[in-house]
């Protein structure tokens, strides 16, 4: 999908850290890093074409399977049912672009992009609340305190016309706050995943193409982290400014960082971006001793095995989430994981991808 969406100067305030990402092919980072898998049943009621999202609470699994509908499984893998469906009635959605589980209040939502708007359904037999019609977005994350932050390229306008990334509503969807001023317009961005994160109830905003990654609260929009990459820069904002107005997407013909996205756990963070043209990468970083690794995905793929493997999608207590396409796997089933030996003798082409949990111990 093409979008128009804006890019601002960072303006925000607040404390920074860098975190640097070093290249080291040297290392042997199968030597340093450890794996569970999740083989997914597959049948027709739950063939999976793409994962977009993943999470995994109380030992279920629920997928948004590439927007079109919300699968749950078991933590063994095994099917238990979809949660609503697509169409354009009560309790059914378009493009699932996020949601959210709310195990105090037995409620999980559905936010609905394709049709803006938000669904809930009761967690313990997921039969359909209530839905509610919306404003626009295109990702959204629910805060601690209730609230919630909604994203949307092309900006939330204030009654003088200023736009901004980020607004701020209560549950009953009332504005509370803009946050996050856009100075130009950036044309078709290029996604690498989500825009937010979250830790520790904390929430975070990851740009694919800015260099900073932001905590979002219901009252201001503060500055974490400072990615350095090495030799993989970010455009510069003159770059920026003259070239991304008319088509960001061009990037892809320089030698910068096209698309990045962080993921974080206690001990670790990860990130996954490309880099001169459309070739990905992917690093980990040890947030105490500040040791990283850093690895052209082919590379990774080389040293781990972990062949039919994509971008970190979320993560699970110590562990970051992954996903492994079996028909690529099956292909290329000469693991040297004995546990993922033993699943590509099993599985087929066609079958759902395989959940790949990775705790990094550098």
């Amino acid at each position: 999908m093409l979008f128009l969406c804006s890019c601002t100067k960072n303006e925000q305030k607040g404390n920074i850290k860098t975190i640097t990402f070093s290249e080291n092919e040297k290392l042997n980072i199968n030597d340093y890093i450890s794996y569970k898998f999740i083989p997914l049943e597959t049948s027709n009621q739950c063939f999976i074409s793409s994962i977009k999202q993943v999470k995994i609470i109380d030992n279920n699994i629920f997928i948004n399977n590439d927007g079109n509908n919300l699968l749950v499984f078991d933590i063994s893998g095994k099917f238990i049912t979809q949660i609503g469906n697509k169409g354009n009635g009560p309790g059914e959605y378009r493009l699932i672009s996020n949601f959210h589980i709310d195990k105090n209040k037995g409620i999980i939502t559905i936010a609905d992009g394709g049709q803006a708007r938000i669904i809930d359904y009761k967690l313990e037999n997921y039969e359909h609340i209530k839905t509610q019609k919306i404003f626009y977005f295109i990702d959204c994350c629910w805060l601690s305190d209730g609230n919630i932050a909604w994203y949307f390229v092309g900006g939330y306008k204030t009654t003088n016309e200023n736009r901004y990334f980020i607004k701020i509503t209560n549950r009953d969807l009332k504005e509370l706050k803009l946050l996050y001023p856009i100075d130009y317009d950036l044309q078709y961005p290029i996604s690498a995943g989500s825009h937010f994160y979250t830790l520790n109830k904390k929430c975070y905003l990851n740009l694919p193409h800015i260099p900073i990654i932001y905590e979002v609260t219901a009252s201001e929009i503060s500055p974490v982290y400072q990615i350095n990459l090495g030799t993989h820069k970010f455009a510069p904002e003159e770059w920026m400014e003259r070239e991304a107005r008319k088509n960001y997407s061009a990037i892809v013909n320089t030698d910068y960082i096209s698309a990045q996205n962080i993921k974080e756990t206690n001990d670790y963070i990860s990130i996954g971006y490309c880099a001169k043209g459309a070739n990905a990468y992917i690093g980990f970083l040890n947030k105490k001793t500040e040791q990283s690794c850093r690895y052209s995905l082919p590379e990774f793929i080389r040293q781990t095995g972990l062949t039919g493997t994509g971008i970190i999608i979320n993560t699970f207590g110590d562990y970051f989430i992954t996903t492994l396409n079996s028909s690529v796997l099956k292909r290329n089933s000469n693991s040297k994981i004995p546990e993922l030996k033993s699943i590509c003798e099993t599985i087929n082409e066609e079958d759902n991808p395989i959940i790949c949990l990775i705790k990094p111990n550098l």
